[in-house]
């Protein structure tokens, strides 16, 4: 027991370099080695530090391979130091190398160009750590194909609180996993503003709260322990919660664990130690603090040429993270994405991700392999992690619906922003399915707000597709599922029956005309229905052009396949009035920098009678009498002109 005790006080004292210092002090420190800021949150460090101490030498004494997710955003100055003292930061970037240049240089670094919140930076994240809750649903989302023995979720009691974790402790009730997943809960008893609700509990009250839900509880309380006593009856618990088949252990400290008073300060079990307690300090008195902490976690850590000590090798990560999923034939020769998904899910293990939905957008085949609850959040953090285990999956959902996660989906995006960044390596692109558009509900159901969340970011790392019917549907899905680290998005109606001919360019001349007095564009199934209605009534009185655009993000000007302005004039050669399904807004956005004459008409909130009727495209000003107005007043306008 004495090497954890060892290897937590060490770790306390890196945590503390790395909020505080300039370098790792070898005496005490002075004036000129504090950081002019401090990063990160001290007061969930140390109680981290403890417990990944524990599980990382469980672990490698009884040779063990696991995953270990931290869901507390905060903790990314203690993750870090556990990363560097294991060995798996210098594994991933050299420079930082498991000796005092090594660690200098990591605590140079941290809070400059390294951020204290845990990002994919940091080796082995799943997810970027900027907003919490969705630590648990992910776990259990990447222990579903994981081929690890156990994965790890650590999460903070006030982020047990939010509303995704809160849900996501149904999870076992209606998965089967490959991995053993085991909850930790770092209950600590303060958020940032207050007490979290889990503190007030007694121990009693935790277990019967969490014994209802499913779960054996374990707690591991160190209060009036030594760090002794609660090492050793740690290692117990992880031993005992091995023989469960759900088994959650609470870990009980106060916040600051084992932090000593200074003086007349008292650090743990103190809120303002949630984060920096010591800005208030003037810096004789900061200087004094930080050579007290240092002296108390004073430990053996290097040998006398400046190396970490062997010993810390048996803290390193046991990771089996191999898959064997099969590359994905793209030879099936269907129309029906039912049956494409079926066969897709089959053949690599995979999963269709549903709030409730399935069925009722006509996937029955698909059934077979579906993960339905009712929350778009936990399905979002459980299909994230999935993916992270290089699994593939497909989300299915209304496209009313899909905005409740429309935060989620931008936290994602930064998370592929910044594995880019760091060259991660690049695992499946998650796939949505948004088969009931707002031109086809009932006025409760309609928002299509969420392609907003994307439209406003580079499209690097995403693609919105609107088929023109169900084939296209269908092999813009077959393209999309075989590329890699992408948010795509595929918006089309499970009503719509009109089949037009099979093309998935992104943008289509459907009708041409050289030298046209008007052009009709359309983006959305239904829409391009109308478009086509209009061309017949107008196309003996006028020369028209009818296009159709699968993929908005080509008409802005700085998108990864954007029509250059040669080919965006050639296509847009006149007046043109364009109907989108989705905001009107959304499409000027992306063509404000295009400087040309386009009406741009679109979903609209406002509420008209009759607000079910398919025929009269719900609460819209898409009517064919109204368009007939507006693209007479389009053509004369052109013609009053010459």
């Amino acid at each position: 027991m004495q090497e954890i005790k060892n290897y937590i006080y060490a770790a306390n004292n890196i945590v503390i370099s790395l909020m505080y210092l300039k370098s790792f002090p070898k005496s005490n420190i002075s004036l000129n080695n504090l950081k002019e800021y401090s990063p990160g949150h001290l007061g969930c460090s140390t109680s981290l530090n403890f417990i990944l101490a524990n599980l990382y030498y469980f672990f490698n004494k009884n040779n063990i391979t696991n995953k270990i997710v931290v869901g507390t955003g905060h903790g990314g100055a203690s993750l870090i130091t556990n990363l560097w003292l294991n060995g798996t930061l210098s594994n991933y970037y050299p420079k930082y190398s498991r000796d005092l240049v090594g660690l200098n240089k990591l605590i140079n670094n941290f809070g400059n160009t390294i951020r204290s919140e845990i990002n994919p930076f940091y080796p082995e994240t799943i997810y970027d750590g900027g907003e919490l809750g969705y630590s648990l649903a992910t776990a259990y989302g990447y222990s579903i194909n994981s081929l690890n023995d156990i994965v790890v979720c650590i999460m903070g009691d006030g982020e047990c609180e939010t509303g995704t974790l809160s849900s996501s402790w149904y999870l076992p009730k209606i998965l089967n996993t490959k991995s053993k997943v085991l909850p930790i809960i770092n209950l600590n008893g303060f958020k940032m503003g207050g007490k979290s609700i889990l503190s007030t509990m007694t121990n009693s009250q935790l277990i019967n709260y969490f014994s209802a839900l499913g779960y054996e509880v374990f707690i591991v309380d160190s209060d009036d322990l030594s760090i002794d006593a609660s090492i050793e009856i740690m290692q117990k618990t992880l031993y005992s919660s091995l023989s469960n088949i759900q088994p959650l252990i609470i870990f009980k400290s106060k916040k600051g664990y084992l932090l000593p008073d200074v003086g007349k300060f008292t650090f743990e079990n103190n809120i303002s130690v949630h984060k920096n307690p010591l800005y208030k300090f003037d810096a004789d008195t900061k200087i004094n603090i930080i050579n007290t902490f240092i002296n108390y976690f004073k430990s053996s850590l290097f040998d006398n040429k400046d190396k970490l000590l062997s010993y810390f090798d048996n803290f390193k990560i046991k990771n089996n993270d191999k898959f064997n999923n099969t590359t994905f034939n793209n030879s099936y020769n269907t129309n029906d994405i039912d049956e494409y998904l079926s066969k897709l899910m089959k053949i690599n293990n995979g999963y269709v991700f549903s709030p409730d939905e399935i069925l009722s957008n006509g996937f029955i085949k698909s059934s077979e392999y579906a993960i339905e609850l009712l929350n778009e959040n936990v399905l979002q953090a459980l299909y994230q992690g999935f993916v992270q285990s290089s699994s593939f999956g497909v989300y299915v959902s209304y496209e009313g619906f899909l905005p409740i996660i429309s935060s989620m989906i931008s936290q994602y995006y930064k998370y592929l922003k910044q594995k880019d960044i760091y060259n991660i390596t690049k695992k499946p692109s998650m796939n949505y399915l948004l088969t009931s558009t707002c031109l086809e509900n009932t006025y409760s159901h309609q928002n299509p707000d969420i392609v907003n969340t994307l439209f406003e970011r580079n499209d690097k790392y995403y693609n919105i597709i609107y088929p023109k019917d169900k084939h296209c549907a269908l092999e813009f899905l077959k393209i999309n599922v075989l590329q890699e680290d992408l948010i795509n998005l595929i918006i089309y109606s499970k009503r719509h029956n009109k089949v037009y001919d099979l093309n998935t360019l992104y943008i289509e001349v459907i009708v041409n005309n050289d030298y046209p007095d008007l052009i009709l564009c359309a983006t959305g199934d239904y829409l391009l229905d109308q478009i086509i209605s209009l061309y017949e009534l107008l196309k003996e009185q006028y020369k028209i052009k009818v296009l159709y655009v699968s993929k908005p993000q080509i008409l802005s000007v700085n998108g990864k396949e954007s029509l250059s302005n040669k080919e965006f004039n050639s296509y847009f050669n006149a007046s043109t009035l364009y109907l989108y399904s989705g905001y009107s807004y959304s499409i000027k956005s992306l063509l404000y920098d295009r400087n040309k004459n386009i009406t741009i008409l679109g979903y609209d909130d406002g509420l008209k009678s009759n607000i079910d009727t398919l025929d009269n495209f719900t609460n819209n000003n898409l009517d064919l009498d109204n368009l007939l107005g507006i693209c007479n007043s389009i053509v004369g306008d052109k013609k009053s002109y010459e």
